[in-house]
């Protein structure tokens, strides 16, 4: 062999070695591999970042500091090497990750940039109080101050984060993401005209930026404005990653008086169960106008569509798609229809089986008002950012602390998931059905045995308004769109009455009013129960 060949040749091999070392969590044997590189070349830096990486993952925070500080000045365009730690496989604890930017942060604390991915690290997994900490002394700049403000968005401090984006603006009012950062904000506050106005700054930077469109729409769709709402809606096909169901055309909206005579359309599940069971009130009316409807949903949404008239209803994904003229959204069916918030669709138009309803009334208590909660809504870790989202919506069931002193009532569970683990508090007996339950057929038919619902923002909440059922719904402050905002009804469903925070995080007002309307309903019991209209007015 050519000489000239061996060193290229060991380097590989060490970097193998090293790596393969790193991927048995043989730290010391990975470190030993990359000493020998680097006395080869001290500035080969994928050798020191391999050796930073074996001596951060082994705890040596302290030792690895200036080593990853190194790699960080050598490479400035790439991804600062914590990142590397906090991507390596198997996984480092975050906590781990964490220490090792701190260790760096105190041998380099001017390096703004270093001071802005960690912080941006400790947002990314949920600790806004932390990254707001790391903020704390970063020289003022516009990064820093929308960093600022997304941690406090995160930390559901809104109004502090308006005035942190437009202090980043008034540095720098070139990058589209800090007015689309502050537009959400005004948003949330219910200061619409202001918040499309950002919007409008932020997309004339960045006309090809399709989620800062999807964002608008959803203001304008908070706003009550629907008929600009739902085309700009559609923006959402052309954000990377959004694969359709179909390539057959979308369908157009429907102009009054239109017939879709054996036209044969696909309308798809999209995102949320919520979505889905919010807009199926769409289905019948395809087909009353002559179309041949197939809707794909998944599994736990089958048994229960099927009960929707002239609606032919698959698993998503469990075949190949039926022969189709055209496709759907079940989201979009609201702009098919041209719906306005004066003319909505109305409920009840879900309906549970009446077997599945007899036979799940032998297992719920009998002989008082009759009520379902739940308290938690659905993660959705594949959704990016929408954790946040879930952990302000969830109350959890410790908050419906205050519905324990209302008589009279007994109380079901209608929550899944890991929550549903939760221990009630004191006083508040509860009956837990869900273990048997299968899908929302099965949720259906408990509902049906109910007299009203209480729970915050999910999926069981379309499904008892979708039914008819009493709502009542405990609404975070930085509510979603299908919510509008500041009314206690809500035009998707007359039967649901909405209690909201007055306060970001402040579940203690909503639960209160909600237990008072609760207590007032009781004198209803054998009567139809539905929310009077002082209590509405209350909420």
């Amino acid at each position: 062999m050519d000489r000239r060949d061996e060193a290229p040749n060991n380097r590989e091999r060490h970097l193998a070695s090293a790596l393969a070392h790193l991927e048995t969590r043989s730290w010391r044997l990975a470190e030993a591999q990359c000493r020998i590189l680097l006395a080869i070349d001290s500035n080969d830096v994928e050798g020191m970042l391999l050796l930073g990486l074996s001596i951060a993952a082994s705890g040596e925070a302290a030792r690895a500091a200036p080593i990853l500080g190194r790699v960080r000045r050598l490479r400035p365009d790439l991804a600062d090497p914590c990142r590397d730690l906090s991507n390596m496989q198997p996984r480092v604890p975050r906590a781990m990750v964490a220490r090792q930017y701190r260790a760096c942060l105190r041998l380099a604390p001017m390096d703004a940039r270093l001071r802005l991915d960690f912080a941006s690290y400790l947002l990314e997994n949920g600790d806004p109080a932390s990254a707001l900490t790391v903020l704390r002394d970063a020289p003022d700049s516009s990064d820093a101050f929308n960093m600022r403000g997304m941690a406090l968005a995160e930390a559901g401090k809104f109004k502090d984060a308006i005035r942190a984006f437009e202090s980043a603006i008034r540095i720098d009012p070139t990058p589209p993401a800090n007015w689309a950062n502050l537009a959400t904000m005004l948003r949330i506050e219910g200061r619409f005209d202001e918040s499309l106005a950002a919007y409008d700054r932020a997309i004339a930077r960045d006309e090809g930026d399709s989620r800062i469109k999807v964002n608008r729409a959803i203001a304008q769709l908070h706003a009550g404005r629907w008929e600009e709402a739902w085309p700009d809606y559609e923006s959402r096909f052309l954000r990377p990653g959004y694969t359709p169901i179909s390539a057959a055309p979308l369908l157009p909206s429907i102009a009054p008086g239109t017939r879709l005579d054996g036209v044969r359309v696909l309308v798809w599940h999209e995102e949320g169960f919520g979505d889905t069971l919010q807009f199926a009130r769409y289905l019948p009316l395809l087909a009353q106008l002559g179309a041949e409807v197939t809707a794909v949903v998944p599994a736990p949404l089958v048994r229960l569509l099927r009960g929707l008239p002239n609606i032919a209803v698959i698993r998503a994904g469990e075949s190949e798609l039926p022969p189709h003229d055209a496709h759907c959204p079940f989201f979009s069916l609201a702009r098919v229809f041209g719906t306005t918030t004066r003319d909505v669709p109305n409920a009840p138009y879900l309906a549970a089986d009446p077997a599945l309803t007899a036979s799940w009334a032998a297992r719920l208590p009998k002989g008082a008002l009759s009520v379902g909660l739940v308290w938690a809504g659905q993660a959705r870790p594949w959704l990016h950012g929408f954790g946040s989202v879930d952990r302000r919506r969830s109350a959890g069931l410790a908050a419906f602390a205050p519905l324990a002193t209302v008589r009279g009532v007994n109380f079901v569970s209608l929550q899944a998931g890991t929550p549903a683990a939760q221990e009630p508090p004191e006083g508040l007996v509860l009956t837990d059905p869900m273990e048997t339950v299968r899908d929302f057929a099965d949720t259906a038919a408990i509902i049906a045995n109910l007299d009203a619902v209480i729970g915050v923002d999910t999926s069981v909440a379309h499904l008892a308004g979708a039914m008819g059922k009493p709502v009542f719904l405990l609404d975070r402050y930085d509510n979603c769109w299908r919510w509008l905002h500041g009314r206690a009804d809500s035009p998707w469903y007359p039967s649901m009455t909405i209690f909201r925070q007055p306060r970001p995080g402040d579940w203690t007002s909503p639960m209160h009013r909600a237990a008072a309307s609760l207590a007032a309903l009781t004198i209803f019991r054998g009567g139809q129960i539905a929310p009077a209209p002082e209590l509405a007015n209350a909420a």
